[in-house]
């Protein structure tokens, strides 16, 4: 979670010695909190202060990147929780999930839609990013079958995974 202007105050060094470029310790903190200078600015934060500034500033959503031969779909790694707050850099994917328990033509048929489904939305193009395949039947083979037939039916990435109800393990 990000840190405030005051918060951040707290973890520099407060000699106003303005070498940052800012009149005081608190100014150049306010501007951190906005993200309208960096931490490297100020000559004597200590290196206890940087690693917790940097943490508080990590995304709290990691990177996860899901690819096919002619697709690339990235999600996650943003410091924004909402659309209003700044701009998105990477889009939230979307995935039609596919169960392995499904026939080989029924898994087709769906993949074959959701491939073709297209819409306009104020000029942007909005479509299936992707299928997520679950491992519903609990046997390799059928799972492994059901991966071959959406990897064959698009050319989009098929993110394949186990899913129980305790837990969700995702292969790439």
């Amino acid at each position: 979670m990000p840190l405030t202007g005051l918060e951040i105050y707290k973890l520099l060094p407060q000699t106003n010695c303005k070498e940052c470029g800012f009149p005081t310790c608190l100014a150049f903190a306010m501007k951190l909190a906005a993200k309208q200078v960096e931490l490297k600015q100020c000559p004597y934060v200590t290196e206890e202060s940087k690693a917790k500034l940097e943490a508080a500033s990590a995304p709290p959503i990691r990177l996860v990147t899901v690819t096919s031969d002619s697709a690339k779909v990235e999600v996650g790694n943003e410091t924004v929780m909402f659309r209003h707050e700044k701009t998105f850099y990477h889009k939230p994917g979307l995935f039609i999930r596919v169960k392995d328990s499904e026939s080989v033509e029924a898994i087709k048929a769906k993949v074959a839609a959701a491939d073709a489904y297209v819409v306009d939305y104020v000029g942007i193009k909005l479509g299936v990013d992707g299928f997520a395949v679950e491992a519903a039947s609990g046997q390799a083979d059928r799972f492994s079958a059901a991966v071959q037939t959406v990897r064959a039916a698009s050319q989009k990435p098929a993110k394949r995974g186990l899913l129980n109800k305790a837990r969700t393990r995702a292969g790439s």
